[in-house]
């Protein structure tokens, strides 16, 4: 090896320069098309309940004081955080889209008017609230009311289904029920309003549900995989946008930037053709 060595120095280290400039190259390549495409990204955030968690799941909840620090993060770092329908206007309009997030919350817990939207009003943020209508006036869920209120201050209504069934072990024929009849209740009990979007329970579909919600008229819906959304995305798939899931893990703003390039990096190697299906959900 070493007489073999001696032979080839100059051969092998040509060789080893070409790999090294060939992956330097493709580096720099590949830095500069994340970046161009995160400037064109939205990531979708994904919340549930803001505040003490009071013996319902830990996980499904953040404490006010992080999702402040959440908002104060991305306010301060030039970020515009919006609805998905006005997401969705942004790309229609061909509006550049860097630096902007939306931010839905899952299920319509009261805490979304006690805690949220005075948070959201003081960063001067809107978010679409995906609401289980059967949940509508329950024990720690929104009134009708409060929810009346949220469509008053700018933000976006959403359905949650009916009784937020897993779509995909239910029989086909309760789709209607779930998803139409859904729409129908709101648009009747909230002066008219038209949902337009959808956030899927637990996040699982199918081909079947993805057929049921084009027909019933839902312009838009989130799921439970990873990723951000892009124009692209919209366009070709806009009842699968991806979202990130956002916990209260340690608190810290760190853990939350984490979860935003995460977001980032997922959709990029998605666009790239890199679908990483082992990442969904999380």
């Amino acid at each position: 090896m070493t007489e073999f060595w001696k032979k080839n120095k100059k051969r092998l280290a040509a060789v080893v320069a070409f790999i090294a400039a060939v992956l330097l190259c493709l580096g720099f390549y590949v830095r500069s098309d994340y970046q161009s495409y995160c400037r064109e990204a939205v990531p979708i955030l994904e919340y549930h309940g803001i505040g003490a968690a009071d013996g319902w799941p830990q996980d499904l909840f953040v404490s006010s004081a992080t999702f402040e620090n959440h908002l104060k993060y991305l306010h301060d770092n030039g970020y515009k955080m919006v609805a998905v329908e006005e997401m969705a206007a942004m790309f229609n309009k061909g509006e550049s889209t860097e630096k902007v997030v939306a931010l839905t919350f899952d299920d319509g817990y009261l805490d979304n008017y006690t805690n949220v939207l005075p948070l959201l009003q003081k960063y001067h943020a809107t978010a679409t609230f995906f609401i289980v209508h059967s949940k509508i006036g329950h024990y720690r869920y929104m009134t009708h009311d409060q929810i009346q209120a949220l469509i008053a201050a700018g933000m976006e209504l959403g359905s949650h289904t009916i009784n937020h069934q897993i779509l995909t072990d239910i029989k086909p024929e309760f789709l209607t029920w779930e998803l139409a009849t859904s729409r129908y209740f709101f648009k009747k009990d909230f002066d008219g309003y038209v949902v337009r979007s959808l956030s899927y329970p637990n996040g699982k579909y199918d081909p079947e549900i993805l057929a049921a919600s084009k027909k019933y008229g839902y312009y838009w819906a989130v799921t439970g995989n990873a990723g951000a959304v892009t124009k692209n995305t919209l366009e070709q798939k806009p009842l699968e946008l991806g979202r990130i899931y956002i916990n209260d893990e340690d608190g810290g703003i760190k853990t939350f930037r984490e979860r935003l390039r995460y977001s980032y990096w997922v959709g990029y190697l998605k666009a790239r053709g890199i679908n990483i299906h082992f990442l969904s959900g999380l």
